[in-house]
């Protein structure tokens, strides 16, 4: 089992990206879509933060042309993933599956904020809490990717990390949506899914 955080920056297929970069995450979207051997990691924070930033420009997109999957399953589910971290707490620390396939694990605030990452050179809370996300995650996997197209968390201080979080840093790869190991770890990940679904 392979644990997912997706930065902001990793779902939206428009804006100031490079083409091939907006490529990268429409293709990560139909490739994260029903892959039941992943989980993808929020915190409630998170939830609140694709609630006001990622939704609203997906729906902007979707107007203009249909979204990825993953896209489209992630914006039908925005409203349960709310109503869970805003009220029905005991679906917190579990891993959940809606029907569109999109298998999640809310993550309580308290263990994510466990993380202290204000000394690796983030500034953009967002940036911060979806690192911590992503070590939290570590104590549930062997690997984690933390997805982003932000410069500034694929430039974070690797080093520090490695010295502060041993443990954690090991097994945590923070890559852009176009990395070949993702892909490569997704596609093998789809396919083994596959095979076990029809034995």
């Amino acid at each position: 089992m392979l644990g997912i955080v997706l930065d902001c920056s990793s779902l939206i297929p428009c804006g100031e990206k490079p083409e091939e970069m907006k490529r990268a995450i429409q293709d990560l979207g139909h490739i994260l879509y029903n892959l039941n051997c992943a989980v993808v990691y929020f915190s409630p924070k998170l939830v609140r933060i694709y609630h006001r930033k990622v939704e609203p420009l997906l729906r902007r997109y979707c107007q203009q042309q249909p979204l990825p999957p993953f896209q489209a399953g992630l914006l039908r589910s925005l409203p349960v993933l709310m109503r869970i971290v805003e009220s029905v707490r005991s679906l917190l620390c579990e891993v959940k599956q809606t029907k569109e396939g999109l298998r999640f694990h809310v993550l309580e605030t308290s263990y994510v904020q466990s993380y202290e990452v204000n000394d690796l050179g983030l500034k953009q809370e967002d940036d911060k809490e979806v690192l911590r996300i992503a070590l939290a995650a570590t104590s549930k996997h062997k690997k984690v990717f933390l997805v982003t197209a932000d410069r500034h968390l694929l430039e974070v201080n690797r080093a520090k990390i490695m010295q502060k979080y041993p443990h954690e840093a090991q097994r945590l790869e923070i890559v852009a949506p176009d990395d070949q190991n993702l892909m490569n770890t997704l596609v093998t990940l789809t396919s083994l899914c596959c095979s076990l679904v029809r034995s």
